[in-house]
C-alpha cells in the first residue's frame, strides 16, 4: 500500500534530471551505491537530489528508487553506445539548448535569493484578496492511521476504549516508524480516493473524531481516526491554504527579481531586432 505525497512526486521528476546529468562518468567517487561497468553513482549524489527537510524514511525510499532508475537508464545508455547509435544534428542542438538552460539556472541561482522570507501579514493580505481561489480540488481527509499485520485482540480492545488513536500509536508503535508503504500516525490531508476502497467506505460513514477498524485489506488490518473531511469544492481556511500562499508569494518575488535582473543586464548588451522578418516564410 502506498499513500501518495504530491510534493515527492514533483520532486522525483526534478531529481531524476539532476542525477542523469551528474553521475554518468567513470571517475572514482566516495560511497558508491551503484555501478554499471565503469559508471558509478554515489550516496552523496543521491543525497544532493533529495528535497531538503524530507523525513529520513522518505529520503531512504526516494534514494532507493532513484538508484534503481539510474541503473535502468545507465543500462539503456551503454547499450545504445555499444550499438553505435549517435545523435543527429537536430538532436545535438537540443543538447546544446539543454546545456544553455542549465547554465541559465545556475546563473540565476547564484544571483537570486535562495530563500524568500514571507511575513504572516503578507500571507493574510493575500488570502483576503484571493480566498475564492483556494478550494479543495478533490475530497480530502485528515486522518490518523494504524496498520497491523495481525488482528491483535489486546490492541483492538485498547483502541475501542481510546479517544485518540495517536495515543495508542505513541504507546505501542512509536518505534515502528512510518514509511510510504506502511504509513502510521498523522497522515495530514490526503486525497480520499488514494486509500484502499474498504477504508474509503468506512471513512465516508465515519463521524469526525471517531475511530474505525479493524478494516481488513490485502495489506493487513487498518484503524483510522477521522480528524477532518473536506469535500471537493469546499473553500479552504487560511491555515489550510498557508503553504500554497507561501509558495505563490515566493514565486512572485522570484519573478520580480528575475525581471529586475533582466532589465539591469539588458543595458549592458547590444540588442537588435527586425520584426519585419517575423512574417517571412
Amino acid at each position: 500500500m502506498s499513500f501518495k505525497i504530491s510534493y515527492l512526486t514533483l520532486a522525483g521528476i526534478f531529481v531524476l534530471t539532476v542525477i542523469a546529468g551528474c553521475t554518468n562518468n567513470s571517475e572514482k567517487t566516495a560511497n558508491v551505491v551503484a555501478q554499471v561497468n565503469m559508471a558509478m553513482v554515489s550516496n552523496e549524489q543521491l543525497e544532493v537530489a533529495i528535497p531538503e527537510g524530507s523525513p529520513d524514511e522518505v529520503k531512504l525510499n526516494l534514494k532507493r528508487n532513484l538508484m534503481e532508475k539510474w541503473i535502468e537508464d545507465e543500462i539503456f545508455y551503454q547499450s545504445a553506445e555499444e550499438e553505435g547509435l549517435s545523435l543527429n544534428e537536430q538532436e545535438e542542438s537540443m543538447v546544446t539548448v539543454y546545456r544553455k538552460q542549465l547554465l541559465i539556472q545556475k546563473f540565476l541561482k547564484n544571483r537570486l535569493s535562495a530563500n524568500y522570507k514571507i511575513l504572516d501579514q503578507e500571507i493574510e493580505d493575500y488570502f483576503d484578496v484571493h480566498q475564492d481561489e483556494f478550494v479543495w480540488d478533490e475530497d480530502y481527509v485528515h486522518v490518523i492511521h494504524l496498520l497491523l499485520e495481525n488482528n491483535d485482540n489486546e490492541i483492538r480492545n485498547e483502541i475501542k476504549d481510546a479517544k485518540s488513536l495517536m495515543d495508542v500509536i505513541k504507546k505501542n508503535f512509536l518505534d515502528n516508524g512510518s514509511t510510504r508503504e506502511r504509513p502510521i500516525g498523522d497522515l495530514g490531508y490526503q486525497k480520499l480516493e488514494e486509500f484502499p476502497s474498504a477504508i474509503v467506505r468506512s471513512i465516508r460513514t465515519l463521524k469526525t473524531g471517531r475511530i474505525a477498524g479493524p478494516i481488513k485489506t490485502e495489506h493487513g488490518y487498518h484503524y483510522v481516526q477521522l480528524l477532518d473531511f473536506q469535500k471537493k469544492g469546499a473553500r479552504k481556511d487560511l491555515e489550510q491554504a498557508r503553504d500554497e500562499i507561501v509558495l505563490r508569494l515566493q514565486l512572485n518575488k522570484r519573478e520580480e527579481d528575475v525581471n529586475n535582473l533582466k532589465q539591469e543586464l539588458r543595458a549592458k548588451f547590444r540588442i537588435q531586432t527586425d520584426l519585419s522578418k517575423l512574417s517571412e516564410l
